[in-house]
């Protein structure tokens, strides 16, 4: 898949688009070592989507959950209820409208999205002993970088909202 961002010059452009090759390269062999991302036996694909947007978005009301997946009112609200019933999601209060109740995971319930989207974690956990010392501090520097940038877009995102 080719990335292309607009206004950079030509050689970021061209590490971004070989950053973004080694990463195709790395998921394509972490699926072939580990294999799909689990799908948790208890819930159907909807819940996961639902649970997937809550973690996203924690503090969604239900009726934008609804307007954001397009499912009527009492789809959204099934889902929810189920999700509640698992122990996956809360439901809370709106501190300034006390009609709209709010939705937030539970612990478990960002445990499940993170072990069906661990596929790296899980490759790593294969391959973690092939690499030195020097290897383990590379890979955590690169992490902690990703960290500050994930940061730094979030914060991004917030201003933008």
């Amino acid at each position: 898949m080719a990335y292309s961002i607009k206004g950079l010059d030509p050689e970021r452009s061209a590490l971004l688009a070989e950053l973004f090759e080694l990463n195709s390269q790395v998921h394509d062999r972490a699926m072939g070592l580990v294999g799909p991302m689990p799908m948790p036996p208890d819930l159907t694909m909807q819940q996961v989507r639902v649970l997937g947007q809550i973690v996203k978005k924690p503090g969604i009301a239900g009726h934008e959950l609804g307007e954001l997946m397009q499912i009527s009112a009492p789809t959204a609200s099934g889902l929810i209820d189920r999700l509640v019933e698992k122990g996956l999601i809360t439901r809370f209060d709106d501190p300034d409208d006390r009609r709209v109740r709010r939705l937030r995971p539970t612990e478990d319930g960002i445990d499940v999205i993170r072990q069906m989207d661990s596929m790296f974690g899980r490759a790593l956990g294969v391959t973690i002993t092939l690499l030195t010392l020097d290897d383990l501090k590379v890979l955590r520097e690169g992490s902690l970088l990703m960290l500050r940038a994930m940061d730094r877009a979030a914060a991004q995102q917030a201003t933008e909202d």
